[in-house]
């Protein structure tokens, strides 16, 4: 899985999105070296959190 920085994926973001998306990529993103969240298909985090459309929620933080 690849890795990338929080600036780059600012940069990149649309691209990203899209190559999540069509391609099914996944990328790990860090912050100073330290990873902070990961971009995955919508349709994959679907199947792991077992929602379906359009209403699924995000994940409460603590």
């Amino acid at each position: 899985m690849e890795h990338i920085g929080v600036r780059e994926l600012r940069e990149q973001l649309g691209r990203r999105v899209d190559a999540a998306h069509f391609h099914q990529q996944q990328v790990v993103v860090e912050k100073n070296g330290e990873p902070r969240a990961v971009l995955v298909p919508y349709s994959w985090w679907q199947e792991q959190t077992g929602q379906s459309g359009s209403e699924a929620e995000a994940p409460e933080h603590s």
